[in-house]
């Protein structure tokens, strides 16, 4: 049995060819950079910059939805310090650099509907997030909640949906370019490891997965070792409530609220590509899929930070940062 080279797992084989299942933004965005540094280009270059700005991002939602400048701080110290996206930014691996850029585009969406409320800007936004990550076209959910009300303006609508539309339009014209087929996305054809090829064959979206994408992503405990460095995460990942304990106060949140409760639908809605399809996600500290939906779940969390005692946030802030941090490294040690 011929053993395929590490770099090429992942990667979609179709007609003698590879390809990036990924859409085409996280290329485009690379492109510039990989002319000048070849392949030796350390993707933080982009990476921490892009931290930089969604913690800000964070901070100015959090301020936007009436929260205290205080707590707005520990909220986005807790979200790229202390949760799952904390070793996608810190770890160098192409698909955490889809997931960081598709963070920025769905953080940059939220600040915007919450700030000038700019219909155009934000449905491309929604595009380009969609144009990396196909998932985050369900983000649509939340503003089309608030474009839909009793008298909603064509003219707004017709601003959010077009970019996205033509996003759609590039996205199925791509597919073609690759695949000969407009729907046909390459994870059909992705070079997967064999215990990820036998789930694939029960479907690549199947309610039979939803177990286990669950198990992965709100129960899934450490493993206990006997030697240093005694608890290991599994490649499948760990619960998002074990990484990071402060996402446990987003059960104190005010859900009679308007926004949170189109957070909650755009959750829901979202999970649903993410939990029937057959890829857990591996080589992974925390359920790295939930960064698709985590914008919206910061507004749930940022509605129970009012409702909670700023040394508990700070406590629990705190206890994320060490737990993530203490997983992260162990993973850039190859422990």
């Amino acid at each position: 049995m011929v053993k395929l080279p590490s770099s090429l797992i992942d990667f979609s084989y179709f007609n003698g060819q590879y390809f990036s299942p990924l859409g085409p933004v996280p290329a485009i965005i690379l492109t510039p950079f990989v002319l000048f540094f070849k392949t030796s280009f350390p993707e933080q270059i982009i990476k921490l910059p892009l931290s930089i700005i969604n913690f800000y991002l964070t901070y100015k939602i959090a301020t936007k939805l009436k929260l205290a400048p205080s707590k707005s701080f520990a909220l986005a110290v807790f979200f790229i310090f202390g949760s799952v996206y904390t070793p996608i930014a810190a770890i160098s691996y192409s698909t955490y650099f889809s997931q960081v850029v598709t963070t920025s585009f769905l953080l940059f969406a939220l600040y915007e509907f919450l700030h000038q409320r700019r219909w155009t800007i934000i449905g491309i936004a929604i595009a380009l997030a969609s144009l990396t990550r196909t998932t985050t076209l369900f983000a649509s959910v939340f503003f089309g909640v608030f474009l839909i009300q009793k008298s909603p303006r064509i003219t707004n609508l017709a601003k959010f949906v077009i970019p996205i539309i033509s996003a759609l339009i590039l996205m199925m014209s791509y597919n073609y370019a690759r695949f000969g087929n407009f729907f046909e996305t390459g994870y059909r054809y992705q070079i997967v490891l064999e215990e990820s090829a036998k789930r694939r064959e029960l479907g690549l979206f199947s309610i039979k997965h939803i177990g286990t994408n669950i198990y992965y992503m709100l129960f899934k405990t450490p493993e206990l070792l006997s030697h240093f460095p005694f608890l290991r995460f599994n490649d499948y990942g760990m619960s998002i409530f074990i990484l990071s304990p402060a996402l446990f106060l987003i059960f104190k949140a005010k859900f009679k609220d308007k926004l949170v409760k189109a957070s909650l639908m755009t959750i829901l809605v979202t999970l649903i590509p993410l939990i029937t399809y057959y890829g857990i996600g591996v080589r992974q500290i925390g359920y790295r899929y939930a960064l698709d939906l985590a914008p919206f779940l910061l507004i749930i969390l940022a509605s129970a930070f009012k409702k909670v005692d700023e040394t508990l946030i700070y406590f629990l802030t705190v206890l994320s940062i060490f737990i993530v941090w203490v997983f992260t490294f162990e993973m850039l040690a190859n422990f």
